[in-house]
């Protein structure tokens, strides 16, 4: 495979000189999303692990949580949760229905610190339940190196073609009209009628590219009910997947 002398470690490195002149916009940072009902990336990978919660329990917080993304203990990737609140699957989170989910609440944000042997260039998640107050903060060294809140989501979606239509809903004595997306809904989680569930938010697979290095991200929920996710994906990406 890799000679003794080169090893993985080697091999990263170059490719990652490599790919940090390909496949980059202005802003040193791509977003894409993919279609509606996916909850994994389509981007292509050199390596990559997932965190898919699943073996954790219900907790209303973890203090401290390691993850190696499924990868094994000899794992190039390492991370550590601090905070982490975790649930199992419902309307508002688990993808494919199953299994657990994590979450974010107003003045309980929690953070993901990683530990890897190259830099990491690639960070994704499926954002279930999402709403106007969540955001995503990505630092190095600590110092902040790029933001993603709910409202650039919004733009994402709107330049995807996701729009299906607009509705009229009346809340008492408002009157608010309401734009539905194929985003809109949690296909996993039927409703009595066998519908999408809880309509009024997006359930939406995230990627994020980068060219600068970054070593943490914060998952925050400024106002509501909570911002959850699953399948959380970190590697070394080769080609970009989703759409702009």
């Amino acid at each position: 495979m890799f000679s003794t002398r080169i090893g993985l470690l080697g091999f990263l490195a170059a490719v990652q000189i490599i790919i940090s002149f390909a496949d980059i916009d202005a802003s040193n940072e791509i977003v894409t999303i993919e279609p509606a009902g996916r909850t994994n990336s389509s981007a292509t990978f050199l390596h990559v692990g997932v965190e898919r919660f699943d073996h954790l329990e219900r907790h209303w917080k973890y203090d401290e949580y390691v993850s190696n993304f499924g990868l094994g203990a000899s794992s190039q990737i390492k991370g550590k949760y601090f905070g982490l609140v975790t649930a199992p699957a419902d309307e508002y989170g688990g993808a494919g229905g199953t299994g657990m989910y994590a979450s974010a609440y107003p003045n309980f944000s929690y953070s993901l610190r990683l530990n890897a042997t190259v830099p990491i260039d690639y960070f994704g998640l499926f954002g279930t339940a999402m709403g106007r107050e969540d955001a995503l903060t990505f630092y190095n060294n600590g110092e902040e190196v790029f933001k993603f809140t709910s409202l650039d989501l919004e733009a994402l979606i709107e330049r995807s073609g996701s729009y299906i239509r607009s509705v009229i809903e009346l809340h008492g004595s408002d009157v608010r009209i309401v734009r539905e997306y194929k985003h809109s809904g949690n296909p996993s989680w039927p409703d009595s009628n066998g519908l999408k569930s809880n309509t009024e938010q997006t359930y939406v697979f995230i990627n994020f590219y980068f060219t600068a290095p970054y070593d943490e991200v914060k998952f925050e929920q400024t106002r509501g009910n909570g911002f959850e996710s699953d399948n959380h994906m970190v590697g070394y990406y080769l080609q970009v997947g989703g759409t702009r």
